[in-house]
C-alpha cells in the first residue's frame, strides 16, 4: 500500500482510467453504434432465416436487364448513399405474383419503389421483404424497380472482418449494398455440427453437375448480361470509379463526380472505389492501360504494366480479342489480401502487389502472376460464364491460372516454373488435408474449394499442356470460347470444356484427361539413390534409382492403387559452387515411360551433376514433393 503513493499511484490511476475509457469506447461502438449479437445468437438467426425462407428458394423471380444509379461516397463519414433503378423482366414461363427482396438489415435507411406493389412482409432480423404485385407480372413483361439505400459505417466491425468504406481506400461491390432477389443460400450455416444442433441437416453443396438446369450463372442469381450505367461522386481530393468508360467529370456542391457507361452488356457484378490515387498511364495497341496507386507505393507499378502488356499479347493471340478499350488496376488498402476482376477493372490489394518485396532470392513474382491472372478473367468469366453448378470455377479460376502460367513461362522460361508449381502443389496438399466435407474432382469442383480450382487446377493444366502441347490446348480454348462467349442460358458446364480438350487429344491421352479432371489421382515418386562416375572423355555417367506409384483417392481420403503407365520426367542438373536452385543448369530433362514400381536409369551428361531425380520440376501431383530429387554421390 505504501508503494502506491506518489508517481506509482498516478500511473496506476491513469492506467485504470484509460482501461475503463477504452472499454467504454469499445462497448459504445459495439452495442450502440452497431448492432451486436453473440455468436450463438447469430447462428440461431441464420437457422431461423433458412427455416423461414428456404421453402421459397424456387419461387420464380424477375431478372435484372439494366441498371442506372447514382452512388454518393462520403469517405470522411464512411457513408454511402445509393439512388437508382433496375429495369427488370420476367424471363420465366409463368406469372410472378410476389417479389422477395433482400437487403442487409443494418442499413441506416432503405426505400424501394415498385409500381403497384404492396409490402406484404418484412423480416427485420434477416432483411427479407415480400412485395405483393398489384397484378401478376406476365412472362416477358418488364418493369422498373427503384431504390434508395443509406449505408453508414461506425467504428470497427463487430465481426472483425474488414469494412468497405474508408477515409482513403473505399471498395465495395453490388452484392454488398444493392438489392438482391429471392432466397440467399449464402446466408446458410456451413458448419456441419452447428447445423445438426439446429436440425438443419447436412451442409448443402453447389447444384449437381449432372442435374443442373443451366438457367442461371454461378456469379449472379439475379441477372444474366445487363446494360450498365452509373454516376459516382466522392470528396474533391479523391477519384471515384466504377466499371465503364468515363463519359464526363464535374464538380457539384464541392464534390467530385464522374459518369461511367459500358458500351456492351456485362455480367451483373460491378464495384465502386474511391481513393486519393496517383495515376500512371500506358497503352497496348488501342487499349489504354491505367494503374491507380498510392503515391507512396510506386514500387511495382511498372511491373504491373509490363505484365498487362505481355498478357494481352498472349491472350489475344491464343484465345481471341480483348473486348474492351481500357484496362485499369486500382490499389485498395491491405485490410484484405486479394485482387478481383470486374469488367476492365481490377481492384488489387496493396498487400499482394503494390508493397510486395520481390527482391528476395526465393521470392515468387506474384505481382506479375496476379496481374496476369486477373487480366485473364476478362476471358474466363467476363466472356465465358459457367452455369450455377459444380465445376463452374474450372472455367473461370482454373483457366485464369493456366493463362497466367503460360505468360509466366514465356517470361521466365519453363525451367524456372518449378518454384511456382511446387508452391501450388504444397498448397493443394495442405488444402485437401483440411477438407471438412468432401474433396471433389476438378470437373465437379465447388466454389468453396479454392485449393482445388486454384492450386490443383494449375498443376492439372500444366500437366495437360506438357502432354498435348500449348498449341493444342489453346486451340481447344479458342473453340470453347467461340461456342460459349457472351452466351446466356443454357450456360456452359465443365463437361463442355473437357470435351474440347478431348477433341484435340490423341487416343493415348484420353485416360490422362480422365485422371486429371474426373478423378482424384496422385503420385508417390521419389529418387532413392543418385550416383555419378566420371568417364575418360570428361563426361559423367549418372545412374538414378527411383520408386514410383500412382494412387486413386475418394473424397474422404480412402486410397486404392492405379495402374502406373505414365510418361514422367527424369532430370539431371548442375550448379556452380554456392549457387542457388534458381541458377541451376539443366543437363538432362526427358520423359521416360514409367510402368514399374521401381527401376534405374543411366544417362551420360557433359558436366559434373549436382542433383537429379524423377519428376524433378514437380509437374505431377506428388504426395511428397521434397523427395523427388537427390544429391549426386560421385564414385571415386
Amino acid at each position: 500500500k505504501s508503494r502506491l503513493a506518489g508517481r506509482p499511484a498516478l500511473l496506476l490511476g491513469v492506467g485504470v482510467v484509460a482501461t475503463l475509457a477504452t472499454g467504454a469506447w469499445i462497448l459504445y461502438i459495439t452495442t450502440v453504434l452497431n448492432h451486436y449479437a453473440a455468436s450463438d445468437t447469430q447462428l440461431d438467426q441464420q437457422a431461423a432465416y433458412e427455416k423461414r425462407w428456404r421453402p421459397f428458394e424456387n419461387l420464380p423471380q424477375p431478372r435484372i436487364l439494366a441498371t442506372d444509379n447514382e452512388v454518393q461516397i462520403y469517405p470522411a463519414e464512411r457513408r454511402v448513399v445509393i439512388d437508382g433503378h433496375y429495369r427488370m423482366k420476367n424471363k420465366t414461363t409463368q406469372p410472378i405474383a410476389e417479389l422477395l427482396v433482400y437487403l442487409d438489415p443494418d442499413f441506416a435507411a432503405v426505400r424501394l419503389d415498385i409500381p403497384g406493389a404492396t409490402l406484404k412482409e418484412h423480416d427485420e432480423v434477416s432483411g427479407m421483404r415480400v412485395y405483393a404485385l398489384a397484378s401478376p407480372l406476365a412472362p416477358a413483361a418488364e418493369f422498373d424497380f427503384g431504390y434508395h439505400i443509406d449505408v453508414q459505417n461506425h467504428g470497427f466491425t463487430n465481426s472483425g472482418a474488414p469494412g468497405k468504406v474508408y477515409y482513403n481506400g473505399t471498395f465495395f461491390n453490388n452484392i454488398d449494398y444493392f438489392p438482391q432477389f429471392g432466397y440467399q443460400p449464402g446466408g446458410e450455416i456451413r458448419d456441419r455440427n452447428e447445423r445438426r444442433d439446429r436440425d438443419l441437416g447436412e451442409p448443402r453443396r453447389m447444384p449437381k453437375l449432372e442435374t443442373s438446369a443451366r438457367t442461371e450463372n454461378y456469379l449472379s442469381d439475379d441477372s444474366d448480361w445487363i446494360d450498365f450505367k452509373s454516376t459516382v461522386c466522392t470528396s474533391p481530393d479523391q477519384i471515384a470509379v466504377s466499371p465503364g468508360y468515363l463519359q464526363r467529370e464535374w464538380i457539384a456542391d464541392g464534390r467530385r463526380c464522374a459518369r461511367y457507361e459500358m458500351d456492351a452488356p456485362i455480367l451483373g457484378f460491378w464495384s465502386y472505389m474511391s481513393a486519393a490515387w496517383e495515376v500512371k498511364r500506358d497503352r497496348w495497341n488501342d487499349v489504354a492501360i491505367e494503374v491507380y496507386y498510392d503515391r507512396k507505393h510506386p514500387y511495382n507499378v511498372d511491373r504491373m504494366i509490363a505484365a498487362t502488356k505481355k498478357s494481352l499479347d498472349y491472350f489475344s493471340a491464343n484465345f481471341g480479342p480483348y473486348q474492351h478499350r481500357q484496362f485499369r488496376i486500382f490499389e485498395f488498402p491491405g485490410y484484405a489480401t486479394f485482387a478481383q476482376a470486374f469488367p476492365a477493372m481490377i481492384p488489387y490489394s496493396e498487400a499482394i502487389g503494390f508493397i510486395t518485396n520481390l527482391e528476395g532470392e526465393d521470392a515468387v513474382d506474384y505481382v506479375f502472376y496476379v496481374t496476369a491472372h486477373e487480366l485473364a478473367h476478362q476471358w474466363w468469366a467476363h466472356q465465358v460464364m459457367g452455369a450455377d453448378a459444380q465445376g463452374a470455377t474450372l472455367m473461370s479460376e482454373t483457366m485464369a491460372q493456366y493463362s497466367a502460367l503460360m505468360v509466366m513461362e514465356q517470361e521466365y522460361g519453363p525451367e524456372k516454373m518449378r518454384k511456382f508449381l511446387k508452391h501450388e502443389l504444397d498448397a493443394y496438399l495442405r488444402g485437401r488435408g483440411g477438407e471438412i466435407i468432401e474433396e471433389l474432382p476438378l470437373d465437379h469442383v465447388e466454389d468453396s474449394q479454392p485449393y482445388v480450382h486454384y492450386r490443383k487446377g494449375s498443376l492439372v493444366m500444366y500437366r495437360l499442356k506438357e502432354a498435348l502441347g500449348a498449341d493444342a490446348i489453346n486451340l481447344a480454348l479458342r473453340n470453347f470460347l467461340a461456342k460459349t462467349k457472351f452466351s446466356g442460358p443454357p450456360y456452359a458446364i465443365s463437361k463442355d470444356l473437357i470435351a474440347e480438350f478431348r477433341a484435340v487429344a490423341p487416343a493415348d491421352k484420353q485416360q490422362l484427361i480422365t485422371d486429371l479432371f474426373e478423378r482424384i489421382s496422385f503420385y508417390d515418386n521419389r529418387a532413392e539413390e543418385v550416383t555419378a562416375r566420371k568417364l575418360d572423355n570428361g563426361k559423367y555417367e549418372v545412374t538414378i534409382a527411383w520408386k514410383a506409384s500412382k494412387k486413386l483417392s475418394d473424397g474422404i481420403g480412402k486410397e486404392s492403387d492405379l495402374v502406373l503407365a505414365d510418361d514422367i520426367d527424369i532430370g539431371i542438373f548442375a550448379r556452380a559452387k554456392g549457387a542457388e536452385e534458381k541458377d541451376e543448369k539443366v543437363l538432362y530433362l526427358k520423359k521416360h515411360r514409367i510402368d514399374q514400381p521401381e527401376g534405374k536409369i543411366t544417362v551420360v551428361v557433359d558436366e559434373l551433376p549436382y542433383d537429379a531425380g524423377i519428376d524433378p520440376l514437380n509437374k505431377l501431383i506428388d504426395r511428397v514433393s521434397s523427395d523427388n530429387r537427390k544429391r549426386v554421390s560421385l564414385d571415386g
